[in-house]
């Protein structure tokens, strides 16, 4: 009988238990890396524990000057967009995250408590950009608060990377926009963008001495991204890549000044497609856009739509019911009808199994 329970297989619920009940939790703030517009900064994850997030606190001052005008408009998804890209990556050849700083911000909104990504003018908020300005120049505060997630919620350990391992080496990079990603140029300003620095937090967690409480790492989540232009009106096919397993898909459709549509704008229903023949979902765009509203409590900004497989009454945290398993497809695509030349943006959380000798 002893035998036969050492030998029984744990079930995925077990093991997370297990590992909530023989861990602990960790937040460790890294040293401030200076940057500046156009440069990039890097820096390596410190080798303990097993990884659940890193959070980057991004800040930098902008000060405006105007002859007359005592505000600005910053540029769209300022600050943000401030981010040319931020990526993590691990020296095995995967890369958890691979996004710019709009698509961060976007990925942001589709998680929970979007609320906190309202962006303030001054103030205690997470997301600060100052838009004063004046003839003898005010500095601004620009400050904001981007989580790079690697388990696929806050409960379940799964993705959780091994850190305190002499073979895995994990390295976050940041390369900073131009002057435009905080605020375009436009005629009688001038701006300047001075003490830019970036502070890395991490969370992790302990490693637990019990072998059957210690999570499954051989799935890795991966949010990345992909472009493509949109010539004019018509059918538009955007094919996704396949082989991994999609928890969530974010498209960003824009016009050709860079502006999100408007669902009336979008012809026709959304449609995803698999092997070119199966369509689980077709759906009007203004309806995902409710739906949307009602799985992240906020309405999101024009021309995005989330097809959330991970949802079951809480973003993040269903079942594998909805997920999308592209492992044996040979296409996937999303499709649409535009009604004009522009860009649609795909923003796409999979999961990856690690292969084992």
């Amino acid at each position: 009988m002893a035998v036969e329970q050492q030998n029984r297989r744990i079930s995925p619920a077990e093991r997370n238990a297990r590992f909530a009940m023989a861990t602990r939790q960790n937040w460790q703030m890294l040293p401030a890396i200076s940057g500046e517009l156009n440069s990039t900064v890097s820096f390596n994850l410190p080798k303990v524990r097993y990884l659940s997030k890193v959070r980057l606190l991004v800040e930098a001052v902008i000060t405006a000057t105007h002859a007359s005008a005592t505000t600005y408009t910053p540029a769209p998804f300022a600050p943000f967009s401030l981010l040319r890209k931020v990526s993590m990556d691990i020296n095995n050849g995967f890369s958890p995250f691979k996004l710019s700083g709009k698509e961060l911000y976007l990925y942001s909104l589709i998680r929970n408590n979007a609320g906190v990504y309202d962006i303030k003018t001054s103030g205690r908020g997470r997301v600060v950009q100052g838009v004063e300005a004046g003839p003898d120049g005010v500095a601004n505060t620009v400050r904001f608060v981007a989580d790079l997630p690697v388990n696929v919620n806050d409960r379940d350990p799964i993705g959780m990377i091994l850190l305190q391992n002499e073979e895995t080496v994990v390295t976050v990079t940041v390369d900073f926009a131009d002057l435009d990603g905080l605020a375009p140029a436009t005629s009688g300003y001038t701006f300047d963008v001075s003490n830019i620095k970036v502070t890395p937090m991490v969370e992790t967690f302990s490693l637990p001495v019990a072998r059957d409480a210690q999570p499954d790492i051989s799935v890795l989540k991966l949010v990345h991204s992909t472009s493509q232009t949109i010539s004019g009106s018509g059918v538009q096919t955007l094919a996704l890549p396949v082989g991994n397993t999609y928890r969530k898909l974010a498209l960003y459709i824009e016009d050709d000044s860079g502006v999100g549509v408007a669902d009336a704008d979008i012809a026709g229903n959304f449609e995803l497609v698999l092997n070119q023949a199966d369509i689980p979902y077709n759906i009007k765009p203004s309806v995902l856009a409710a739906i949307n509203q009602e799985q992240f409590d906020t309405i999101l900004p024009q021309g995005f739509y989330v097809f959330d497989f991970s949802y079951q009454g809480l973003s993040g945290y269903g079942g594998s019911r909805d997920f999308i398993d592209t492992e044996r497809l040979t296409e996937f695509w999303f499709r649409f009808n535009a009604s004009a030349a522009g860009k649609i943006t795909a923003i796409y959380e999979t999961l990856s199994r690690l292969r084992t000798r």
